[in-house]
């Protein structure tokens, strides 16, 4: 009739191992660039994200430098959400952190960046913190303001 179930479960677990593993070095063969997964920001329009597993990816440029302003929004929902943020420069050195420095709990990032391409990671710093319709109240809004900064006139 076949296999015996001894003989079978020996040979299961290693083919299912195997397939974990192709799986798992598959993802790994196809990584996802920081740059691929990026959404854009522009000064002045808002972008909605969602506070969930992993993080959101954002990204702006500078043609000269800035005065930049990152912060975050949530709805008044009643429900705390937590966003942090990270932000890097190009080469994917910390720049700066914030996780409460605006208003309610959300992030605010003031820095004077140089000219370049940088990264703002968000992500959910507490977790769902109740225990139904967690996934409704998870979204916030993260804003970008840019202030050019002007050289001095007669100084090199």
């Amino acid at each position: 009739m076949g296999m015996t179930f001894a003989r079978w479960q020996g040979r299961a677990v290693p083919a299912l191992v195997g397939l974990m593993l192709m799986g798992v070095l598959a993802g790994c063969a196809t990584p996802v660039s920081r740059e691929a997964r990026a959404i854009e920001l522009v000064p002045g329009e808002p972008k909605d994200g969602w506070l969930g597993p992993g993080v959101d990816v954002y990204a702006f440029s500078l043609a000269v430098p800035a005065r930049v302003r990152l912060e975050s929004e949530t709805p008044a929902s009643g429900f705390t959400l937590d966003p942090n943020a990270t932000l890097y420069n190009a080469d994917g050195q910390v720049v700066a952190r914030d996780w409460r420095s605006g208003e309610g709990e959300n992030f605010r990032l003031v820095r004077v960046l140089a000219v370049g391409r940088w990264y703002l990671k968000v992500s959910d710093g507490g977790g769902c913190t109740i225990m139904t319709d967690c996934e409704a109240h998870r979204r916030y809004t993260t804003h970008l303001e840019m202030e050019p900064l002007i050289p001095l006139q007669g100084t090199h």
